[in-house]
C-alpha cells in the first residue's frame, strides 16, 4: 500500500508512475493542497488493478490527474472513490491514451456544505479497444457543486463507454450540477454506448445532463480543404480542437501543455 498524507496548511506536487497492481490512501488535512499525477506506463502486457481513497477535509484543495498511457495489449481497471468535507474543492482528470483497455470507476461524496468536484475525461482509442468511464456522484450536503465533461475520440472498431450517475440526497439543498458527455466516432465501426443519469430528491436544486455523438463535420472538412489543408491535417485540426475543451480544464500550466503534446502525438499515430 502507498499513503500520501498532505498536513494542514501545507502544499505537495507529486508524480507517481504505476505499472503494477497497488492500492493507495491519501489524505488531505484541512487547509492543505495537493497537486498529484499518476501516471501508468507499461513496457509488457499484462492486466493490473488500481486501487486509490482519497479523504479532502475542510477548505483543502486537489488536483488529481491519472493518465493511462499503457502500451497495447494492457488492460487497466481503476477504482476511485473520493470524500470531500465543506468547502473543500476537487479537480479530477481521467485521460486515457493508451493502447491497450481501460476502465476507470470514479465514486465521489459531497459530504460537506460548500464542498466543489470538477470531474473531466478524455478518452482517444483506436483499432479494437475499449474504454470504459463510470461515474458516481453524491450530493450528501447543502450547496455542493459538480460539474462533469467527458470527451471520445473513436477510431477504428474502438468502443468507449460512459455511464455517469448523480444523486442529490435529502437535505443536499441548493445542490448545482452538470454532467457533459460528448463523442466523436470518426468511423461507422466506432461505437459509443453513453447513460448520464440524474436522481434528485429535492426541489431546491439546479441540474442538467446531456449526451451526444456524431462524426467531423463534413462541411468544416470540405472548407479547410478549400484551403489548402490536406484531408489528414484538416481531420487532426478538428480532432484537437473537440478535445482541446478537456485539456484546458486543467490547471498545471507544465501538464496541460504536455498533454497538448501527447494528444497530437497520438492523433498522428492513429
Amino acid at each position: 500500500m502507498i499513503e500520501i498524507f498532505v498536513p494542514k496548511d501545507s502544499s505537495v506536487e507529486k508524480t507517481l508512475q504505476l505499472t503494477e497492481e497497488q492500492q493507495l490512501l491519501i489524505h488531505v488535512e484541512s487547509g492543505a493542497k495537493l497537486y498529484l499525477v499518476f501516471e501508468s506506463t507499461t513496457v509488457t502486457s499484462q492486466s493490473f488493478i488500481l486501487s486509490t481513497d482519497i479523504i479532502v477535509e475542510q477548505g483543502a484543495s486537489l488536483d488529481f490527474c491519472d493518465l493511462d498511457l499503457s502500451m497495447a495489449g494492457t488492460t487497466r481497471t481503476h477504482h476511485l472513490s473520493i470524500r470531500q468535507e465543506s468547502d473543500s474543492q476537487v479537480f479530477v482528470h481521467n485521460i486515457s491514451l493508451t493502447d491497450g483497455n481501460n476502465r476507470n470507476t470514479t465514486k465521489v461524496d459531497l459530504c460537506g456544505e460548500g464542498a466543489e468536484l470538477s470531474l473531466n475525461g478524455l478518452v482517444i482509442a483506436h483499432l479494437a479497444q475499449n474504454v470504459d468511464n463510470h461515474t458516481w456522484v453524491q450530493h450528501r450536503a447543502p450547496r455542493t457543486t459538480s460539474h462533469q465533461l467527458y470527451k471520445y475520440v473513436l477510431d477504428d472498431k474502438a468502443v468507449g463507454t460512459y455511464a455517469g450517475l448523480v444523486k442529490v440526497l435529502p437535505g443536499a439543498h441548493h445542490t448545482v450540477s452538470e454532467q457533459i458527455n460528448r463523442n466523436l466516432c470518426v468511423t461507422r465501426e466506432a461505437r459509443m454506448f453513453a447513460q448520464p443519469q440524474l436522481e434528485i430528491y429535492n426541489d431546491d436544486v439546479r441540474c442538467n445532463h446531456g449526451s451526444s455523438t456524431g462524426q467531423l463535420d463534413d462541411n468544416a472538412l470540405f472548407y479547410m480543404r478549400q484551403r489548402g489543408i490536406s484531408l489528414h491535417e484538416a481531420r487532426l485540426l478538428l480532432m484537437a480542437a473537440f478535445v482541446g475543451e478537456v485539456v484546458n480544464e486543467i490547471r498545471i500550466p507544465a501538464l496541460r501543455e504536455r498533454l497538448r503534446d501527447l494528444v497530437e502525438k497520438r492523433f498522428r499515430n492513429i
